[in-house]
């Protein structure tokens, strides 16, 4: 393996098999290398890869991989991404990746990490994407990460992490970010600055969250489409809340939230609604609400009017 190679893809082959050859460093003009979809591709990174000064772009999904993500990665200063996902790397996730000051993309979903989230990935202000998601991270949320100008995706759903979100994750600057820290053990009310901060979608479902969530809605907050809080333990007045005019997706099920529901709730563009299970009461507003099945509003004090029977 030699000679001026810049891109080296290999997708979806059965049989290729065995680890990733360290001959790879021979390719010192390699400016992407993705491995995508090898089920019998196994091993861990081979040190060679530093030898790819060249390299902005490496992807290994969904192969076998395993094995720590070496600290070595963050020799290679032109990164732009970084996408290991779908894998059985284990381990911590290296501080050091935070000296790949051009990184945009980092995804190591689906893997086996374990421990904190390194701080340090707070100091690439380039960055856009940050999965994490569906491994065994444990600790807090670092603060750091708080302070991403750019950051249009953080998921760090399905982990193991703990404590409480800290209050500058309310000085998200990008109104097309999407925060996704659904299935974690997160703990205490929600950081008031939360509620000000641009967000598309968030989906804070399956923690233990209590406390007045209503600073998530407003009708001032127009790029907002997506809230889940669903199965939390959040207790504040519904009919208090005004709500953003673009919501499609609305699931505030399993909490202690009470009162009745908004007026202007059926004349949202609604595509998707679930308040069931909680303590609400008074009539449903007609609109468009009529159109869900009864169940999304079962289960509350005193809701009544289609889709669930009549008020008295």
């Amino acid at each position: 393996m030699h000679g001026r190679v810049t891109s080296l893809e290999v997708d979806g082959a059965d049989d290729v098999v065995g680890e990733i050859p360290s001959v790879i460093g021979n390719l010192p003009f390699l400016g992407s290398l993705e491995f995508y979809e090898l089920p019998h591709l196994s091993g861990g990174i081979p040190q060679t890869i530093t030898k790819l000064t060249n390299l902005r772009s490496l992807t290994f999904i969904g192969n076998n991989l395993s094995g720590p993500i070496p600290n070595f990665i963050s020799q290679l200063k032109e990164l732009n991404g970084i996408y290991l996902a779908a894998n059985s790397f284990s381990g911590p996730i290296p501080s050091s990746l935070g000296q790949l000051t051009k990184l945009q993309f980092i995804d190591f979903g689906s893997n086996q990490l374990s421990g904190p989230i390194p701080a340090s990935l707070g100091r690439i202000k380039t960055l856009l994407q940050l999965s994490l998601d569906s491994n065994n991270l444990t600790a807090s949320l670092p603060s750091s990460l708080g302070s991403l100008p750019n950051l249009i995706q953080l998921d760090i759903y399905q982990n193991k992490l703990t404590g409480s979100i800290p209050p500058n994750f309310g000085s998200f600057k990008n109104p097309d970010l999407q925060l996704d820290l659904s299935f974690n053990y997160l703990t205490g009310p929600l950081p008031t600055n939360l509620g000000r901060a641009n967000i598309t979608a968030i989906n804070l479902s399956n923690n233990r969250f209590t406390g007045d969530a209503s600073i998530m809605f407003g009708s001032k907050k127009t790029a907002l489409t997506s809230i889940n809080l669903s199965n939390n333990q959040f207790k504040f007045d519904f009919s208090k809340t005004s709500l953003p005019p673009g919501l499609k997706n609305l699931d505030i099920s399993h909490n202690m939230i009470y009162g009745s529901l908004p007026k202007n709730i059926g004349q949202l563009p609604l595509m998707r609604i679930d308040v069931s299970f909680n303590q609400l009461c008074g009539q449903i507003p007609v609109g468009s609400l009529k159109e869900f099945s009864a169940d999304k509003f079962s289960n509350n004090k005193c809701l009544c009017g289609l889709p669930l029977p009549a008020c008295n």
